[in-house]
């Protein structure tokens, strides 16, 4: 089965019939399939062919290979997606095509940018020069200021069962053991990207660091080994995201045991387990929320200190 089959043949349809939104908000959890639909979106728009996209015609070629003059893509600087990026944009699109009469703007990371740079991307988002469509990729749209999603056609792309993930997984590792596959598999949790980064070993250092500071969190240390742990991760903003992020989800696997509503996805069961005899589900609903939040304030370019040491204050209370 493909990957979000429902949403691609719902926006392709509109394509084909001409209906093309002047900007497209995609949205969804990590690793399930933003940017290969947001590419495949932009072929689309600009494919020449019969039925869209063709894969065959000069502008899908261009588009695979990345040479199409008209597709511009976008990401974050470091950690956020800064105001001067965006007046680039701007002068971009003041620019006429140079293939057709259409140009695409793909934006990843969106959710990262900063209130600044959304304000300047308002006027051009809400009034673009005719043929030109965005495509605004983010994990949440409520990242997005209400005046930019409000402008925007929503797509949420949502995880896919486990039999397409693993089906997928074997396909492109065909050396993965069984054993591997059924990790990759559990810790993707319908995210074919993080699966297929399990696999690619991408991320190790990260769930490693993570999952030695659980056992901070969740274990009988004093507050001092919980700061002095914390802090010991203060360095590249680059590098603590995903150790946040992956906090977040091993948060998520001790709540969801606790309450009995879930399966694990980073950490493995007995693990969970045991962390979830530690504490109250208040107090580990409110230690998920306080991960949740740092990674948050993170993306919005908090100092790394400061977001570790409200981050430990939280924990600390959540911990009584």
């Amino acid at each position: 089965m493909e990957l979000n089959a429902a949403e691609r043949r719902a926006v392709f349809a509109e394509i084909n019939r001409g209906a093309v939104s002047h900007a497209y908000i995609i949205e969804g959890d990590r690793g399930v399939g933003k940017r290969t639909f947001a590419a495949d979106l932009a072929r689309a728009i600009l494919c020449t062919g019969g039925e869209k996209p063709c894969g065959h015609c000069s502008s899908c070629r261009k588009c695979a290979s990345g040479s199409h003059p008209d597709l511009h893509v976008y990401g974050a600087d470091g950690a956020s997606f800064k105001v001067d990026a965006v007046r680039g944009i701007k002068r971009s699109v003041s620019l006429m095509p140079n293939d057709g009469d259409r140009a695409v703007y793909i934006l990843h990371d969106a959710g990262s940018m900063t209130v600044s740079a959304q304000n300047a991307l308002l006027k051009v988002f809400e009034e673009p020069p005719e043929g030109t469509t965005f495509i605004l990729v983010t994990e949440k749209k409520e990242l997005l200021l209400p005046t930019v999603r409000s402008r925007g056609r929503v797509i949420r792309l949502n995880a896919a069962d486990d039999g397409t993930v693993r089906a997928s997984l074997a396909a492109a590792f065909p050396r993965a053991t069984a054993a591997e596959l059924d990790e990759a598999v559990r810790i993707a949790d319908g995210r074919l990207g993080v699966g297929m980064a399990v696999l690619k070993k991408e991320g190790k250092a990260e769930r490693d660091s993570a999952l030695k500071l659980c056992g901070a969190v969740y274990g009988e240390g004093s507050r001092y080994d919980l700061y002095g742990a914390f802090l010991s991760q203060t360095k590249k903003r680059e590098a603590l995201l995903p150790v946040m992020d992956a906090l977040t989800e091993a948060a998520r696997d001790v709540l969801v045991t606790k309450l009995g509503c879930g399966r694990c996805c980073l950490l493995p069961p007995e693990t969970a387990e045991k962390y979830a005899e530690t504490a109250t589900a208040r107090a580990l609903y409110e230690i998920l929320e306080a991960f949740a939040e740092c990674a948050m304030s993170l993306r919005r370019n908090t100092d790394t200190g400061i977001a570790a040491s409200q981050l430990c204050a939280r924990l600390t209370r959540a911990k009584g």
